[in-house]
């Protein structure tokens, strides 16, 4: 389904982001958007809602926003067709941008 409703290809894992307190409206704006519904095949996993984004003004991929009720408040996850870390050389707690595109 990420092949098809959102052209990415995506590259094995997640960036996690943890979003910083004084942008948690906005990722709450984004999170009462309608988004690009995810369903899968496969129970295991659970349904979620997607937006295109752009990080750091570099890579193109999507916001992932899982629909269960105790995924974590101020967390997003973001697919690209690419090694999201790698490519920025980040480490675990550097900042980055997310472009979310409603």
């Amino acid at each position: 389904q990420f092949i098809n409703k959102l052209g990415i290809h995506p590259y094995p894992g997640t960036l996690n982001v943890i979003v910083m307190a004084e942008d948690r409206e906005k990722l709450n704006t984004v999170k009462e958007s309608k988004g690009i519904e995810i369903t899968p095949e496969d129970t295991n996993f659970c349904t979620a809602k997607s937006f295109p984004v752009l990080v750091n003004g570099k890579i193109k991929g999507a916001a992932i926003i899982p629909l269960v009720s105790n995924y974590p408040e101020a967390q997003l996850e973001v697919i690209s067709t690419e090694n999201i870390k790698r490519t920025l050389s980040l480490k675990d707690g550097d900042l980055v941008e997310v472009e979310v595109y409603l």
